[in-house]
């Protein structure tokens, strides 16, 4: 036990020494860059002793009195099962080592049992001198505060030790580009013939040659497949210069970016070959078949597919492809947050497709208009389970009449979302559609409803800023979108009654955290024991980064670049803000995993294992510590 007589016992030992074990293990070995606090923390700490077989610490201990440091010996970490029952020990704690971290943040009981694998001395650090240490050392904090990290990194090794063909897989699609790059790339000027530049990349057989301007870097790129679209089949004299037939200002890559980052771009522009640069000159190129030796699915073949499409039976085919892929990925391991911006991407790319070949069946050819995605799809967080939630904003020139094209625009709407609905995703039940008069608007009409609703912030105008607000330009005009992002930040700026109702709005819901057992869930009906990952999971973080990203005035809607970008800007650490985000996608994750239907949202918790259950209270809690920051900012 924590407190067992001859089992702790506090032993006189020199603060120097003390100091000496802590700076050589994390987070203590940074710590002398916060003025005194390592010699604070040496000064406050005590040394128990526990003989082989003793228990440290346990639940039924109740909140823990110190943060353990283990000095000497060993202590193994056993979990819980879901019923209770002890688990087998699954780590090991050796010197430099800290627990109980988790517990003290949250004033709880810790959720395994830490028992002395052999005789062992622990420092013990007072539960009140840890809270002083948090407010004296900003590293300490951020070691703290990144606790949810470390048990996302155990969930990790949980996956590779179950999968590890998908992990190893994983592993390499997250290798940054220049560790791929293995030869220097085939390079000439934008003089050089075509007849030298086919040579050259015969001779050094690849596929591909990059046409580099006086600073090095890319003017252009030529390609295998350019040589007989743009040459052989026009029968272009081959003396002529590269610059004549080249793909100019081609997509770039950084050298630091991922090889998923990449099959996403290529992916999104229908490419195949990548010029990388790095410190600011190409060193390499990446091509499809590089990252799909590393991949077994393809992102590109999908997106042909799409672009290729003539027909509704042809984008119903893609869009069952879409969510095939998006099973196979969720199997071998991909990260949430790369497995949602690439749903995101392919059914951007399936809605552009369905947007223009109906604009080719309908006559608005002369009407400037822009398709805006509102809600998940805006935010780029669309999941399996996603509905429709668009609208259309369009120009309106002088003297023109705004019921008369949107009389025009809307047939196209309808027929719009009806094939949306057709390829799976669902017709929004509260109407938040495009072929909706009421979000079938004009840009001064979008303007004055963004008005009204912040002006008069009652409960239907917050509901409706939680949807409308996260809109994202998806086709047509973008500039219209654009100038209508800069009036919300212009109205939004500095009103502080409206962004204290959007956090009102924002604390509605909390955390399904319980006092006597982890999870608070459904009692009755249809879900009864589970829990709405949608309304009592992500919504806690859309909602809170909402009223934090606007408030900083950060344009981009994603629930990601709102902590990251808003955060950094109110001054939350960056550790905090990876803490959140790190929540947040394995909450999506987990939805991810629930696939489509009504029930893909709702999770019973009993269905996890221990790692993923501590993962998921971590997250909550996150969820709350992001809450319990908007209470105390707007003063509620």
């Amino acid at each position: 036990m924590e407190e067992a007589a001859g089992q702790t016992r506090p032993i006189a030992v020199l603060s120097a020494s003390t100091v000496a074990f802590l700076r050589r293990y994390p987070p203590f070995h940074e710590m002398e860059k916060d003025g005194n606090a390592l010699e604070y923390a040496a000064e406050q700490m005590r040394l128990g002793y526990y003989p082989k077989g003793d228990t440290v610490l346990a639940p039924e201990n109740g909140k823990p009195d110190y943060l353990y440091v283990v000095q000497r010996g060993l202590v193994q970490v056993a979990a819980f099962n879901a019923n209770g029952s002890p688990a087998r020990a699954h780590l090991t704690l050796g010197p430099g080592e800290c627990f109980s971290v988790g517990a003290l943040l949250e004033q709880r009981a810790v959720t395994s049992a830490y028992v002395a694998a052999a005789d062992t001395f622990c420092y013990q650090l007072p539960a009140a001198a840890f809270a002083e240490l948090m407010h004296r050392s900003p590293r300490f904090q951020d070691f703290a505060t990144a606790y949810l990290a470390s048990l996302l990194r155990d969930s990790r090794k949980l996956l590779k030790m179950q999968s590890a063909s998908s992990a190893s897989e994983q592993q390499a699609m997250n290798r940054p580009l220049h560790s791929m790059i293995r030869r220097r790339p085939l390079t000439c000027s934008t003089e050089t013939s075509i007849h030298r530049a086919l040579r050259a990349m015969h001779d050094e057989n690849v596929g591909s040659i990059v046409i580099v301007s006086e600073d090095g870097l890319p003017a252009g790129i030529f390609t295998r497949h350019d040589a007989l679209d743009r040459v052989a089949l026009l029968k272009i004299d081959t003396e002529r210069p590269i610059s004549d037939v080249m793909t100019r200002a081609p997509r770039v890559i950084s050298a630091d970016a991922s090889a998923y980052d990449a099959a996403l771009l290529m992916a999104e522009h229908g490419v195949r070959h990548l010029p990388v640069v790095g410190e600011k000159r190409v060193i390499g190129v990446v091509a499809e078949h590089d990252l799909f030796t590393l991949q077994r699915v393809s992102m590109r073949q999908i997106h042909r597919t799409i672009k290729d499409a003539r027909d509704r039976a042809a984008l119903i085919q893609a869009a069952a492809d879409i969510r095939k892929l998006t099973s196979n990925m969720l199997h071998e391991g991909f990260a949430a947050e790369q497995l949602t911006q690439i749903i995101s991407s392919l059914n951007d790319t399936l809605t552009q497709r369905i947007l223009e070949l109906e604009r080719e069946r309908h006559p608005i050819s002369d009407i400037d208009w822009c398709w805006l995605a509102f809600g998940s799809e805006g935010r780029l967080e669309q999941t399996l389970a996603s509905d429709q939630d668009n609208g259309i904003i369009f120009r309106l020139p002088d003297g023109a009449s705004a019921d008369e094209f949107r009389a025009r625009l809307l047939p196209f709407a309808e027929a719009v979302n009806h094939a949306l609905d057709a390829c799976g995703f669902p017709l929004c039940i509260g109407g938040i559609m495009a072929s909706n008069p009421s979000w079938c608007l004009s840009l001064p009409e979008w303007g004055h409803q963004f008005a009204r609703w912040i002006r008069d912030p009652e409960p239907q105008a917050l509901l409706n800023a939680t949807i409308f607000f996260d809109f994202r330009a998806l086709f047509g005009a973008e500039d219209l979108a654009e100038t209508l992002r800069k009036h919300l930040l212009d109205l939004t700026c500095d009103n502080a009654r409206f962004f204290r109702m959007m956090a009102q709005q924002a604390l509605q819901v909390e955390p399904p955290l319980g006092l006597l057992r982890d999870f608070v869930v459904e009692n009755e009906g249809e879900y009864a024991g589970t829990i709405d990952l949608k309304k009592r999971g992500t919504r806690l973080f859309v909602d809170a980064a909402r009223v934090i990203g606007l408030a900083a005035g950060v344009a981009h809607t994603s629930t990601a670049a709102r902590v990251r970008v808003g955060g950094s800007r109110i001054h939350i650490s960056a550790a905090e803000c990876d803490a959140v985000v790190d929540a947040f996608y394995f909450i999506q994750l987990l939805r991810l995993h629930g696939g489509t239907g009504e029930t893909a949202n709702h999770l019973d918790p009993a269905t996890l294992n221990e790692v993923d259950r501590r993962i998921l209270k971590e997250c909550f809690r996150q969820a709350r510590r992001m809450q319990t920051r908007i209470r105390l900012d707007y003063q509620l």
